[in-house]
C-alpha cells in the first residue's frame, strides 16, 4: 500500500450493519506520543496482572500486533479449527468465527454448502459457506462443533479499494480470520455466533483481555470467569434481549450509556450507547448523536480534551498529543455507525470483562 493511502476503517456488514460492529482499521496519519489516561492511573499503564491459577479458568497468550504504514494494533488470537491452530483478530464488536478455508483443519469439518457472505462497509467482502467443525482454545476443546464462516474468497467491492482490509488476511498475512466474541447477535447468520460459549464447564462462562498496556507486545486471554479473577472489577448489567437458536442469551451489549465531553464544543456531558470493541484500532464517535454538527476535521486536532463517562465504572480521559499516535489517542468523529466505539485505546488503559453468563460487562482501572 502507498503511503499516505487509507486504510481500512470501521468494517459494517451491509445486511445488518447496525449490529455487527467488526474490524475497524483506520486512516493512516503521522505517529506521535499522546497522553491518555483513566482516572486513578498512572500515564505509564503497569504491567499484566496475571489472574491466578484456578479451575476452570485459563490464561492464554494475546499477541498486540502493530501494523500498517500508520503503525496502529490490534489484537491477535491463536484458535484451533478443524484439528489446525491459526491466528485471528481478537474482535469483542463482532459475532461468530470466520477462517480461511485453506487454514482450517479436516478433522471433523463439515461443510453444510449453505452461502454465507459478509460485505463491510470499507469495501471488503468475505465469500464463503457455513461449516461445523471442532473448536479449541490454549487447549481447550469445545463440548460439541461449532457454526464458522469458511472464507474461500476475500474481495474488495468497488469502489472503496483504496480502503478495503484485505491486505490484513491470508496466508503471510497478520490474521487468518476474525473471531467475534460479542455477547450479542451480530451476523445475518443467526447460527453464527461467539464459540466461546460452546467451551466446558466455567470456561464458557466469560472472558477477560489484558493488553499490558500501550507499549507491550503480549498481553493475556483469560477463559472462565471467577471470584478471583475478577476481583477489582466494576460491572455494568446488560439487558437480554433473546436467545440464540439452541438457547444461549443474547446480551444488547450497545445498551450501556456513557456520557462524553470534548472541550471547546457543545458535547458536554452527553449519554450515548457504547460499544467497547477490542476490533476498533481507534475511537470512533459520530458526533451527530452527541447533538452536535459534523466536525471539520475527521480526527480531535492535538491539544483537545476529551472524556468519557461509564457512572461506577470508569472515567477516561485523553489529551490528544502531536502528532496523534493511532491506538492511543486518535479519534475519529464523524463517523456513520449508530453507537459510539471504544476501541484500542480503552484496552490499553483497563482491564476488560465480559461475562456471557450473567449478562455484564466490567472494568478494571490499571
Amino acid at each position: 500500500m502507498q503511503t499516505g493511502a487509507q486504510l481500512p476503517r470501521k468494517a459494517w456488514t451491509v445486511e445488518i450493519w447496525r449490529r455487527l460492529r467488526g474490524l475497524v482499521l483506520a486512516l493512516v496519519v503521522l505517529l506521535g506520543i499522546a497522553c491518555s489516561s483513566l482516572k486513578g492511573s498512572g500515564t505509564s499503564p503497569p504491567g499484566l496482572i496475571p489472574p491466578p491459577p484456578e479451575p476452570g479458568s485459563r490464561s492464554i497468550p494475546l499477541a498486540v500486533r502493530t501494523l500498517g504504514t500508520s503503525r496502529f494494533k490490534l489484537l491477535g488470537l491463536t484458535v484451533g479449527v478443524a484439528g489446525s491452530e491459526a491466528e485471528v483478530l481478537l474482535d469483542t464488536g463482532s459475532a461468530g468465527l470466520r477462517i480461511l478455508s485453506s487454514v482450517a483443519g479436516r478433522f471433523g469439518l463439515e461443510r453444510t454448502g449453505i452461502p454465507s457472505t459478509v460485505t463491510f462497509a470499507d469495501g471488503t467482502r468475505f465469500i464463503g459457506v457455513l461449516a461445523r467443525a471442532p473448536f479449541s482454545l490454549g487447549g481447550i476443546q469445545s463440548r460439541e462443533p461449532v457454526t464458522i464462516q469458511l472464507i474461500d474468497q476475500i474481495t474488495c467491492v468497488e469502489p472503496l479499494v483504496a480502503s478495503c482490509s484485505d491486505r490484513l488476511f491470508g496466508p503471510g498475512r497478520p490474521f487468518a480470520g476474525i473471531l467475534g466474541t460479542s455477547l450479542d447477535e451480530r451476523s445475518p447468520d443467526r447460527d453464527l455466533f461467539s464459540p466461546l460459549t460452546r467451551l466446558p464447564g466455567n470456561f464458557r462462562s466469560g472472558y477477560i483481555i489484558q493488553t499490558g498496556g500501550f507499549e507491550s507486545a503480549q498481553g493475556l486471554f483469560t477463559v472462565g470467569l471467577t471470584e478471583a479473577n475478577t476481583a477489582g472489577f466494576s460491572f455494568r448489567p446488560l439487558p437480554q434481549v433473546g436467545s440464540f437458536p439452541d438457547g444461549t442469551p443474547i446480551w444488547r451489549d450497545e445498551a450501556l450509556q456513557v456520557a462524553y465531553r470534548i472541550s471547546n464544543t457543545s458535547i458536554q456531558n452527553v449519554l450515548s450507547p457504547t460499544v467497547f470493541d477490542s476490533g476498533a484500532s481507534d475511537i470512533f464517535l459520530n458526533v451527530r448523536l452527541l447533538g452536535s454538527a459534523p466536525f471539520p476535521t475527521a480526527t480531535l486536532p492535538p491539544g483537545s480534551e476529551w472524556r468519557a463517562v461509564l457512572g461506577g465504572a470508569f472515567d477516561y480521559r485523553i489529551r490528544v498529543g502531536f502528532p496523534v499516535t493511532p491506538s492511543r489517542d486518535r479519534i475519529f468523529v464523524n463517523g456513520n455507525q449508530s453507537v459510539q466505539l471504544l476501541g484500542m485505546p480503552l484496552f490499553f488503559n483497563a482491564d476488560v470483562a465480559f461475562d456471557s453468563e450473567r449478562g455484564r460487562i466490567g472494568f478494571r482501572l490499571r
